[in-house]
C-alpha cells in the first residue's frame, strides 16, 4: 500500500460497489433462488475481492492487528474488569482478512434482503431491557435519536421500518442523516428495489436551520432520527472529537454529537449484527442501549455533554467490536489522525 493510499480519508475512497450491474444481477438471483443459495454465492465473490483489493485486505490486517495488540494488553492487566472484558470477546486466534471481507459480502446481501422485505422483526434476537423501553416510548408517540456505526448492518432498522416491522404497532417515520456520495451506486440500486429506501434520507451537506426544524417535528411526531458516528465528516474533516478506540487515538465526528445534543431527545445506540460471522442461514442480533448522558443542559454545559456522549458512544462501539470483530466494515486507516484537527471540543 502506498503512503498516499495509506493517508486517504474514507470519503476519498472509490466506492466498493462502483456499478449497479452486479447488484441488479443479485436482485435477479433473489427472485429466482432460495436465500441460502444466494448466501453461498457471497463466499466466492468475497474471496475474489480479498484477492484483488489490496487496499481492503491490508486495512483489514491493520485493524485486526490493532485489535490483537489491544486485547493482549487487556489480558496482561490484573484487574477483574479486564479479565471479564477479554473473556467476553470473540477475537480470532489469528489474523484473517478474508473472513472479514467475506463477512462484508454477506452484509451487502442482507441489506438487499432487508429492502426486498425478506427479513422480519420476529426473526431478530434482542438482548436487554432498553429495546423494550424504546418500543414503549415509540408506542406512546414519543421520538428518539439512534446512533449507529459501520459495525454490522445499520440498514436493518431502516428497511424494517419501511415494511412497518419494527415491533411497534404504529408506523414509525425514520429520518436518516447519511453521506450519500460515498455509496451512490448502492443507494441508487436500493431505490430501484424499494423506492422507500431513500425516503427521508438527508445528506449532511444539506443540513440547514430548516432541517433542524424538520428533525424536531419528526421527533415530536414520534419518529426516529438516525445517525452513524464512526466516520468523520466528508466536508468538515477537522471538526472532530478525538477518543481512544481499541487502544489507539482515533477521530470521531463532532457534528453528530452536536446535532444529538441540539435535538435533546433520548439517545439510543443501535447495532444490527449477524449471530455467526460466516453462515448461509443468517440470523441477526438487534442491540439497543440507551445513553445515560443528559443532553437537556444549559448552553454553558453543552460541550461537556457532547464530550460525555462521544465518550460513551466510543466505549459502546468498542464493546461490540470486541464481540463481533469480523463485522467491522471500515476499510480504511481508521486511526489516521487529521493533523489540522481542532481536537476535542
Amino acid at each position: 500500500m502506498s503512503e498516499k493510499e495509506d493517508e486517504l480519508h474514507w470519503a476519498d475512497e472509490k466506492e466498493v460497489v462502483s456499478s449497479s450491474k452486479p447488484l441488479k444481477f443479485l436482485l435477479l438471483l433473489f427472485k429466482v433462488f432460495p436465500r441460502f443459495l444466494i448466501h453461498i454465492f457471497a463466499f466466492p465473490v468475497g474471496f475474489f475481492y480479498f484477492l484483488f483489493s489490496s487496499r481492503a485486505r491490508k486495512e483489514c490486517i491493520r485493524y485486526q492487528k490493532q485489535m490483537r495488540e489491544y486485547t493482549e494488553g487487556l489480558r496482561s492487566e490484573e484487574t477483574s474488569f479486564s479479565r471479564k472484558t477479554v473473556s467476553s470477546r470473540k477475537n480470532p486466534p489469528r489474523i484473517r482478512a478474508s473472513v472479514q471481507i467475506i463477512s462484508f459480502s454477506l452484509c451487502v446481501l442482507e441489506k438487499m434482503e432487508g429492502w426486498l422485505g425478506k427479513i422480519r422483526y420476529e426473526n431478530l434476537i434482542s438482548e436487554g431491557e432498553d429495546l423494550r423501553g424504546l418500543i414503549e416510548r415509540l408506542e406512546r408517540g414519543e421520538g428518539a435519536v439512534l446512533i449507529g456505526s459501520h459495525l454490522g448492518n445499520i440498514e436493518l432498522l431502516r428497511s424494517l421500518s419501511s415494511f412497518n416491522r419494527t415491533g411497534v404497532k404504529r408506523n414509525v417515520p425514520v429520518t436518516t442523516i447519511m453521506e450519500m456520495k460515498a455509496t451512490e451506486q448502492f443507494n441508487k440500486t436500493l431505490e430501484e428495489i424499494n423506492p422507500g429506501s431513500t425516503f427521508n434520507v438527508i445528506d449532511p451537506e444539506n443540513i440547514t436551520p430548516d432541517t433542524m426544524i424538520f428533525l424536531q417535528e419528526q421527533l415530536e411526531k414520534g419518529g426516529l432520527v438516525v445517525f452513524t458516528a464512526d466516520r468523520t465528516s466528508a466536508r468538515s474533516r477537522t471538526r472532530v472529537i478525538r477518543k481512544p478506540f481499541l487502544g489507539k487515538e482515533a477521530d470521531f465526528p463532532y457534528g453528530v454529537f452536536l446535532l444529538a445534543q441540539l435535538l435533546r431527545a433520548p439517545v439510543y445506540y443501535v447495532f444490527g449484527l449477524r449471530t455467526r460471522t460466516l453462515t448461509i442461514f443468517p440470523r441477526n442480533y438487534m442491540f439497543i442501549e440507551k445513553s445515560a448522558v443528559s443532553l437537556d443542559v444549559p448552553r454553558s454545559k453543552r460541550e461537556e455533554a457532547i464530550a460525555s456522549l462521544a465518550d460513551e458512544y466510543v466505549k459502546t462501539l468498542e464493546k461490540y467490536t470486541l464481540r463481533f470483530p469480523y463485522q467491522w466494515y471500515n476499510f480504511y486507516n481508521f486511526w489516521l489522525l487529521n493533523e489540522e484537527s481542532e481536537g476535542e471540543k
